[in-house]
């Protein structure tokens, strides 16, 4: 019995630490490193890196020997000899009639056995041609452009789950605007139902405090609805179940400097722009090699082949080397067809790369608009929910002296619920405009 129970106590304990395992709260750093080791998307772009280094990898075979051994078997159907005594006793009967050859003097020479094994064995090497350089240069620009890709999709991916951070902070914020809201027109509702029972207010009052009521609960709905989606699409980015809690992100601060020099760092240093240049320049180099392949290439030819029948010559192993200069004169026209369509995919490229870069442009410009633009209405919404909240306050203790209507209460309450949700929105307005900037500006990164 009592071991039962030890037993019972012990899994009660296990539950409640994995319970208390799932709550614990997803720290940023931890989410970071988790997307960026299980994303799908990195996932991708690893692969498609490790696809051009293959590539690359392919290219370079065109400089490494080909070399091939062949074993041979052949059943003849019948034996072939060649036997030089007739011949030689022909000859000699004419210079010295009546002399006789003796037999065995030229054995016959087997040219054909009836089986017969042999081999051989082929090198073959390219000495020079440019092609092959020109194509590796080619496949080595693209194996850096699918590595530069990879580190844009890590960036953006670290981008997405810091948006989703403090925007989650924010809805955090907006709940508990709602949730205070709601507790206050709970609050409102009592007194006034007292106050109706008193015969000091009437049944509008407690309507309106009751409407003030479904208006902060619709408020705590969206609010939480809001924060719902994006812990979902923070689960799936981290191929994770919904986290519970987070950890509140570290305060932003707008990049400071010139926005000129913020602008020519970007444009230097942003991973996808320099990715696209790469490619670009991989391009560059698959064209030329198309346009230079009428140069001759020198090739060079190593056989060497053993037979078990020796022949007129007399030898099981022979060899032979040869050097090749091969000229193309004219291939159906495909280097021409190969140069203009890939001149033509340099061209597509290079528009994206000017496209991209007025993309930037206009996305600094424009963002660094927002975040004044953001950071003066989180001015003026902080403002009128101090004043808002002074206002409460004054109209609540004027109503405790019998200065002020229950009419004035509720919409000095009213106010201050609006006033406190909108700084809380002009707050995440602001964070991600900020957040936004310093991604454009390459200073998101992940750790």
């Amino acid at each position: 019995m009592k071991l039962s129970v030890y037993f019972v106590s012990l899994t009660v304990l296990a539950a409640s630490a994995s319970a208390s395992a799932d709550e614990t709260p997803l720290t940023l750093p931890a989410a970071i490193a988790r997307a960026l080791d299980r994303n799908a998307d990195v996932g991708v772009a690893h692969a498609r890196l490790a696809e051009a280094q293959a590539s690359r990898f392919r290219v370079t075979t065109a400089f490494l020997p080909n070399i091939q051994a062949v074993g041979q078997y052949t059943r003849n159907s019948a034996e072939a000899k060649f036997d030089l005594t007739p011949l030689a006793q022909g000859i000699v009967s004419v210079v010295q009639p009546g002399v006789l050859i003796p037999a065995g003097t030229f054995p016959p020479s087997i040219i054909q056995k009836e089986d017969t094994i042999g081999g051989a064995l082929t090198v073959d090497e390219t000495i020079f041609a440019l092609s092959p350089f020109l194509a590796r240069n080619a496949a080595s620009h693209q194996v850096e452009a699918q590595s530069l890709s990879l580190e844009a999709t890590r960036r953006e991916i670290t981008y997405q789950i810091m948006q989703i951070f403090y925007n989650v902070a924010g809805m955090d914020r907006l709940i508990q605007v709602a949730e205070r809201a709601l507790s206050l027109a709970d609050q409102r509702i009592g007194n006034a139902q007292m106050r109706q029972k008193q015969g000091a207010e009437g049944e509008v009052t407690v309507l309106r405090a009751q409407s003030e009521r479904d208006k902060a609960e619709q408020d705590l709905s969206h609010a939480r609805l809001a924060r719902d989606q994006l812990m979902m699409a923070l689960g799936s980015l981290l191929d994770l179940p919904t986290p519970a809690t987070l950890t509140a992100p570290p305060e932003l601060e707008t990049p400071v400097g010139d926005p000129e020099e913020q602008e020519s760092s970007a444009l230097r240093g942003r991973p996808d722009l320099l990715a696209r240049r790469q490619a670009m320049l991989a391009g560059d180099s698959s064209v030329s090699e198309a346009q230079w392949r009428w140069l001759p290439m020198v090739t060079a030819n190593f056989t060497g082949r053993y037979t078990d029948t020796p022949g007129f010559i007399g030898k099981n192993w022979l060899w032979s080397a040869t050097a090749n200069l091969v000229i193309p004169l004219f291939d159906r026209g495909v280097r021409y067809a190969d140069a203009d369509e890939r001149r033509a995919t340099t061209q597509r490229l290079s528009q994206e790369v000017d496209k991209s870069e007025r993309d930037l442009r206009a996305g600094l410009s424009q963002t660094r608009a927002e975040i004044a633009v953001d950071r003066h209405t989180l001015d003026v919404a902080l403002s009128q929910a101090k004043k808002a909240k002074r206002t409460a306050e004054i109209v609540g203790k004027a109503q405790a002296a019998g200065g002020a209507t229950s009419l004035e209460v509720a919409e000095a309450d009213t106010n201050l619920r609006i006033a406190e949700a909108t700084v809380e929105r002009e707050r995440i307005n602001l964070n991600l405009a900020i957040l936004r900037l310093r991604h454009l500006t390459g200073n998101v990164r992940p750790e």
